[in-house]
């Protein structure tokens, strides 16, 4: 498994292929081959220097493969790929098998879901939520679909994973600001991300699909929500407003893709239930990445603009351990 893979480890495994890019050096003559090693416990960079010309179209068109070669630190930022002696095509296999999973029961996240839809006092925003869930197509596609492509839960399953933690996130502010209306707080939080189950392809490999790259999820989602709106019987006009501007603020600022700035009590509380949300889980997936490193920094993430320190765990847990001074 890619999981598995540490420097200097041989590789002589099938694995799914994508992201498959030619290069030509600047001799003009030798081609190599950048691409992408994965199965469903995550993916690795991987080169095949000096590929012959008549091989680039068959090397392209390969899904699955017998993988050959080393696991190598590539240069400038460290961080490990493969080098590839050989390519060898296998037959199709289950692509399931091979995107990477959340480690969460997805029926469980699904079935904690449906629970909060069912503690929604309020008829409109309850029938709302139901005209999505109750659509056994729209469930399945949510309860798979990746929640990004990089930052945060970039794996099947991870869009239920992350509402269900901004749910809970949300239900904390709640408890704590009894102001904000929990029944419309609990709602957005259910179906702030919804238009993420058209912005990714997630059937073959974890993809932006052409309308996601064009429109983004926010106005999917909002695009989504107005039609079961407009469906359902007189819906109230102001509760509406609420809803769409919601759904558009919920990214917080403008040069995050937000057409809105939160300006309602439940929209800035959204927001910032999504934030930690999506960055908690994103600072864990950094720490889990660089967990064979042996570091005390990781590499520069270029969406926190900063590396992070890597040896927290191991202080607090010596530290925690230590007998108490009388």
């Amino acid at each position: 498994m890619v999981t598995d893979l540490n420097l200097n480890t041989k590789i002589n495994d099938i694995f799914f292929l994508k992201d498959v890019e030619f290069r030509v050096r600047r001799d003009k003559k030798t081609i190599d081959m950048f691409f992408k090693i994965v199965d469903k416990t995550g993916e690795i960079e991987a080169i095949n220097w000096d590929v012959s010309n008549d091989k680039v179209e068959e090397l392209r068109k390969i899904e699955f493969a017998r993988v050959q070669g080393y696991v190598t630190k590539k240069k400038g930022d460290g961080t490990l790929q493969a080098t590839v002696s050989s390519l060898i095509k296998t037959a199709p296999f289950d692509y399931s098998d091979y995107l990477p999973q959340s480690k969460e029961n997805l029926d469980e996240l699904m079935r904690k879901i449906f629970s909060k839809i069912d503690s929604i006092k309020n008829s409109h925003l309850k029938n709302l939520l139901k005209s999505f869930f109750d659509d056994q197509e729209f469930a399945e596609k949510f309860k798979r679909a990746p929640a990004a492509m990089k930052v945060h839960q970039p794996y099947i399953g991870g869009l239920a994973e992350h509402t269900i933690n901004v749910v809970a996130i949300c239900e904390t502010i709640g408890n704590i600001y009894k102001e904000i209306n929990r029944d419309f707080l609990i709602t957005m939080a259910i179906l702030h991300d919804i238009g993420k189950i058209r912005e990714y392809a997630y059937d073959k490999v974890i993809e932006h699909t052409d309308e996601g790259k064009l429109l983004g999820h926010i106005a999917m989602g909002l695009e989504m929500v107005d039609q079961k709106m407009r469906s359902m019987d007189n819906f109230p006009k102001d509760l509406e407003l609420m809803i769409k501007h919601t759904l558009l603020s919920h990214h917080g600022h403008f040069e995050f893709g937000s057409p809105r700035l939160p300006s309602i009590l439940a929209a800035i509380a959204l927001y910032y239930a999504d934030e930690m949300e999506a960055k908690v889980s994103g600072f864990i997936n950094i720490k889990a990445e660089n967990k064979d490193f042996n570091e005390k920094w990781s590499k520069w993430i270029w969406w926190l603009e900063r590396s992070i320190y890597l040896n927290e765990e191991m202080i607090l847990k010596n530290r925690v351990s230590e007998p108490e001074e009388d």
